[in-house]
């Protein structure tokens, strides 16, 4: 009897494990299909949230829209110059609009294209309005700086509404721009145009926008889950009844492959050759196959890991070599494009402004892809800028760059470089050419920079190259490129050709295109469409500029500022010596400022006027007050231990031609003038 009861013992502590392990099987199998269901949640609503925010998005630029031909409907109604009529009539009309389409700004203002200024005449603000805003804008006053391109856009009748999401010194915003031309004059009983077109904005803030948003898809996304749990649950049920009793027997025998594969599989006995002996056969195999295959997967899943990891620093790391896709300088429009084959490519685009007002571009190709190009270009773009920075000519960069990269090539990689150094003062741009496709200059007509010749960087040492002289004016364009352009293929394995090339780009020229490598990848998406890329496709371009009459800068009153304030003087189309002595006046100045007009960094202006006969260089501080001009000692007299700056004033102004001074609206302004008599003649010779 004891026999018995201890067998039955036996076989209820075998049963009761078996069952929990087909139970744990079924919830692991419950979770596995809630995980698939949640990652098909997260898609749909990925989908729903671009959906959402676009809708979202639309309906607060029609609100804009609505707001500013409100705007406008009233504008055209008074005459905004008249004072009584804003004091009584306008403004609450423009609150009542701030009101009526929950908008955060609405304003009219006068623009001034040639200065690209703005004179508030009219402004309302809604309840999200910061209060630094309301003190900065108010009506009468003049933002130096703030016209943008859309707002020309609508200052020249674009009456749909121009919409800009752009971030200002408030908010961060969307704004939707109208144009009002006329007012209705009751004394003529008419419409009289205003003496020139005026714009209205209004803005409203996208921290409203994004929290309208997000209640909206928060409540898409409760529902989601609330749906997805309930069809979770009846799927789990049905899977509990259907799939998961019927097949008990054979989830207890093989639960041990789950529960103890970590500390060895006991394998079934094969005896005999009947099916169940073929049945153990088949299960032990698959337990030694399955256990290499999940080492396997772990092996590779590691590897892989690793790998992307490595990428993605090397794709890091290149996107911060490059420098950003745009630049506009004084002297220049500088575009940049680089778009890689592979995660990490072999191509590279640079361009920087010298201390000397020169600008320098380069464009180069390593041969191969991926790492080791990625590894190859890292290292040239390095050279390039530092060998930029040594004021040789471009040949003489070539040389120094091919013979670092051949010292150490251990795999023979080599490069196709060609780099070029434009002079604004001498209308200029000297060029050299390793190897690289020839690039154009787009002028009067389409010029092949054909004229400098030499092999591609990195193979062998002592290799010389050419320079190449070609003279620019305003409004020509420099256009670099690798061979992923004129090598690019479409679906049908042609090519898009130099000839293609060349043709779209004297279209440009016929054209007066304004932006030439946006026409040229657009030509080349459309060529190429779905087939894959094959190559990396880098572009440059440098657009010369007209030499502006007067600069302005911006600057804080900090030394580290001063090599812009060098850039900028050195690039004015002067002599050289008369460069140096006005920078060696400016630097004086810009010092004494830095140290004495603020006790914390403030705003400095910088202006520079080149007239037929003279240069004026101005500064503009809101420190405290002082005339710099008075007390200037005699060198024979400076106190070297007790004068306060009286050695940079004195040596400022000996060296100009005049000098003026005045305090006006809380503002030190100091104006030197440098007679330009002679320095043209000067400039030739240079």
């Amino acid at each position: 009897m004891k026999k018995d009861q201890t067998s039955s013992d036996n076989n209820i502590k075998d049963k009761k494990p078996k069952e929990k392990k087909t139970y744990s099987l079924f919830v692991r199998i419950g979770l596995l299909m809630l995980l698939i269901i949640l990652i098909l949640d997260g898609v749909v609503l990925m989908l729903t949230y671009r959906i959402s925010y676009e809708n979202n998005l639309k309906i607060f630029e029609d609100q804009l829209r609505g707001a500013a031909k409100a705007t406008v409907h009233y504008c055209e109604t008074y005459n905004l110059y008249d004072d009584e009529v804003n004091a009584e009539k306008i403004d609450p009309l423009f609150d009542n609009i701030c009101e009526l389409f929950n908008v955060t700004y609405i304003y009219v203002v006068e623009p001034n294209i040639e200065t690209r200024s703005e004179t508030y005449l009219e402004i309302a603000f809604g309840d999200d309005a910061s209060e630094e805003a309301k003190r900065a804008r108010f009506r009468g006053v003049t933002v130096t700086g703030k016209l943008n391109d859309s707002e020309i856009e609508a200052y020249n009748g674009n009456t749909e509404g121009v919409i800009l999401h752009e971030v200002t010194y408030f908010d961060d915003a969307l704004i939707c721009y109208m144009p009002c031309t006329r007012y209705f004059d009751e004394k003529k009983d008419a419409y009289v145009n205003y003496k020139k077109p005026l714009i209205v904005g209004a803005e409203i803030s996208v921290q409203q926008v994004n929290a309208r948003f997000e209640h909206q898809f928060l409540q898409i996304v409760i529902l989601t889950l609330s749906v997805t749990l309930v069809i979770a649950g009846a799927f789990a049920l049905l899977l509990y009844f259907k799939v998961s009793k019927p097949i008990r027997m054979i989830s207890n025998r093989m639960s041990g492959f789950v529960t103890d594969r970590k500390k060895g599989i006991q394998k079934l006995e094969e005896k005999g050759s009947s099916e169940f002996a073929q049945m153990s056969h088949s299960f032990n195999t698959m337990t030694d196959e399955i256990n290499t295959y999940i080492d396997d997967i772990k092996e590779l899943h590691r590897v892989r890991h690793m790998q992307e990891a490595e990428l993605d620093i090397a794709r890091q790391i290149q996107k911060g070599l490059l420098k950003p896709e745009r630049s506009d300088i004084a002297t220049a429009e500088i575009r940049g494009h680089m778009h890689p084959a592979r995660n990490v490519g072999g191509d590279l685009y640079d361009y920087c402004q010298l201390d000397d007002g020169r600008t320098f571009v380069a464009i180069a190709d390593v041969s191969g892809k991926g790492i080791s190009a990625s590894l190859f270009m890292s290292r040239a773009i390095t050279l390039l800028h530092l060998y930029a920075q040594m004021n040789y000519t471009p040949a003489k960069i070539l040389e120094e760059y091919n013979n670092t990269l051949a010292s150490q090539n251990p795999n023979g990689m080599f490069i196709t470089t060609f780099i070029a150094i434009w002079d604004p003062a001498k209308g200029e741009m000297i060029y050299s050419n390793a190897g690289h496709n020839i690039p154009y200059v787009l002028s009067d007509k389409l010029i092949p920079l054909d004229q400098a010749h030499g092999v591609a960087a990195g193979l062998f040492e002592g290799e010389t190259y050419e320079d190449a002289l070609i003279t620019l004016k305003a409004g020509d364009t420099l256009f670099l490129y690798t061979d992923g352009v004129n090598e690019a293929k479409n679906v049908e394995g042609a090519f898009y050709s130099t000839e293609r090339l060349e043709e779209k780009l004297t279209d440009c020229i016929e054209a007066n295109a304004p932006d030439t490598m946006h026409v040229i990848l657009s030509d080349l998406r459309d060529f190429v469409q779905e087939a894959e890329q094959n190559d990396d496709i880098t572009m440059l371009t440098m657009k010369i500029k007209e030499p502006p009459k007067e600069t302005v800068l911006d600057l804080r009153s900090n030394v580290e500022q001063l090599p812009t304030v060098k850039q900028t003087i050195f690039a004015l189309p002067l002599g050289e010596d008369f460069k140096r002595t006005i920078y060696l006046a400016a630097e004086e100045i810009f010092v004494n400022i830095c140290s004495y007009a603020y006790e914390t960094p403030g705003d400095v202006t910088m202006k520079l006027l080149c007239a037929d006969n003279a240069v004026e260089l101005t500064f503009i501080d809101g420190g405290k007050p002082f005339d710099p001009t008075r007390d200037v000692l005699d060198i024979d007299d400076y106190d070297h231990e007790h004068a306060i700056g009286g050695l940079g004033r004195y040596l400022a102004f000996s060296i100009a031609e005049s000098y003026h001074y005045e305090y006006t609206d809380e503002k030190n302004i100091l104006s030197l003038t440098f007679s330009r008599e002679g320095q043209d003649d000067d400039q030739k010779d240079a």
